[in-house]
């Protein structure tokens, strides 16, 4: 018995189905603006004239000696990480989220120019080379990428199950089971997509390996092939008695 043949179950993940779009909506209504505001207020931030006492708007940049550094090759989890200090003895654990180009490179003693923005470390410069630290506005990527996926995947639940619920006392076909699966499918896909900027910062640089548009792409294209193996599925399968395609 298949999860759509009741109408109860098939009630459910409709419920669950708008849940999921509603969550999408609130991610790109809500928290994809702000982080856009964010990183434009840091791109167009002016040079402080003089060092901030407190933290600014404005951007400022100054030398650091550093103190400790933490590296793990990309392929692995684990915290990048290096500590920056001040003449004055002030120092400033930084995170990363790669370990290139500038941190994998850095050896306790150095002097890299850091940029400081709102009080945070947003960046670090060494030997012509920039990287920013996990501090800096990355743009909203994240939250843009989970709207579009909880979207995709809440839209064909809400389509399979309102479809099912048309049909009322007929059986469901395998068409709206594979509606329903598909919509299961997308989460993984999902993930998989979140997760391919590891691999793909391997061959490309990280700000194209973590572009919205990218995944997206990635995404979109997972999900076409999905759809056309499941109808080519279904139109190779041989129809049973009382389960209309």
């Amino acid at each position: 018995m298949g999860i759509l043949d009741r109408t109860v179950t098939t009630v459910f993940v409709l419920l669950v189905g708008v849940a999921l779009v509603g969550v999408a909506a609130d991610l790109g209504a809500v928290m994809g603006p702000d982080d856009a505001r964010e990183l434009h207020a840091y791109r167009t931030a002016p040079h402080c004239s003089t060092a901030p006492s407190a933290p600014a708007e404005c951007r400022w940049t100054e030398e650091f000696t550093v103190s400790d550094v933490d590296v793990v090759p990309e392929y692995k989890r684990g915290d990048r990480r290096a500590v920056l200090s001040r003449p004055s003895g002030a120092s400033w654990t930084v995170g990363f989220n790669r370990s290139g180009p500038v941190l994998e490179k850095l050896h306790e003693g150095e002097r890299v120019t850091g940029t400081v923005w709102r009080g945070r470390i947003t960046g670090i410069t060494a030997d012509g080379a920039a990287q920013e630290t996990q501090k800096a506005p990355d743009g909203a990527t994240g939250p843009d990428l989970f709207a579009l996926i909880l979207a995709s995947s809440g839209l064909l639940a809400v389509g399979a199950s309102a479809w099912r619920l048309r049909r009322r006392r007929a059986a469901p076909t395998r068409a709206m089971e594979a509606t329903f699966v598909l919509s299961i499918g997308m989460l993984p896909l999902g993930l998989f997509t979140v997760g391919s900027p590891l691999f793909l910062s391997v061959f490309l640089p990280v700000s194209v390996a973590e572009n919205f548009w990218l995944l997206a792409a990635i995404f979109c294209a997972g999900a076409v092939w999905m759809t056309v193996a499941t109808h080519r599925s279904l139109r190779n399968e041989v129809r049973l008695p009382g389960k209309p395609i």
